[in-house]
């Protein structure tokens, strides 16, 4: 696919699926970031409400005791190992940055359980810069569109995209994409009989599940 058929299609699925995008603090967000690591989000939103409702400040988390956070958190994917995660996390936020969650990446990413996607994740939520924060989906529907390869990682993924749209754009993609992957273009069995940009996506079984779903009906 070239880049103004792609920059085409994500503006076509940001107009259909774009959600407005959740007011919450850095802090927040953070939280959220480290929380979501394999892990479903109707798993992490509750597991991070049930934290921050006892603990929203990174002095208050600190002094938690471990295993408070761990049954504050669970079930979140290796709930252990991110309570201490949050702990060291927090740590890391009261001594180098003044509790403050900082806004640039290479600052983040020196936070324990923060890597690139996380990263763009607090800068696109919680600050409202042009990240794009690539999940599962952002990186599927991508490739599916065929504007990277399959199997390209999600940080390629991300320099990719960051390249070809513009920051308006950007902010917009991860939202949009994540609603869109999950009512359409779905891990199995996507949705292709209904898909907006079915003649711009290389999908390469696109017609198969196209015709499946008209001899369901």
């Amino acid at each position: 696919m070239d880049k103004d058929k792609f920059v085409t299609a994500v503006k076509i699925i940001s107009r259909k699926y774009y959600t407005k995008e959740r007011k919450a603090s850095p802090f927040e967000i953070l939280v959220h970031g480290i929380l979501s690591t394999r892990t479903k989000d109707t798993t992490t939103f509750p597991a991070q409400k049930r934290l921050l409702s006892i603990a929203d400040t990174p002095e208050k988390i600190v002094k938690l005791p471990t295993k408070e956070i761990e049954k504050l958190i669970y079930p979140v994917g290796f709930f252990r190992v991110k309570a201490k995660l949050l702990k060291r996390a927090c740590n890391l936020l009261i001594t180098k940055f003044d509790s403050k969650v900082p806004s640039n990446k290479s600052d983040l990413m020196q936070i324990p359980g923060v890597g690139e996607k996380v990263a763009s994740l607090v800068l696109e939520w919680g600050f409202n810069l042009p990240y794009i924060a690539v999940d599962t989906h952002v990186n599927r529907i991508s490739q599916r569109l065929g504007i990277v390869p399959e199997g390209t990682k999600p940080a390629k993924t991300e320099a990719v995209l960051e390249s070809i749209l513009s920051p308006n754009l950007r902010i917009s993609t991860n939202y949009s994409f994540v609603r869109f992957g999950r009512e359409v273009c779905r891990p199995v069995s996507p949705q292709c009989g209904i898909c907006p940009v079915y003649k711009y996506c290389g999908f390469k079984l696109k017609s198969k599940y196209a015709k499946r779903m008209l001899e369901m009906k």
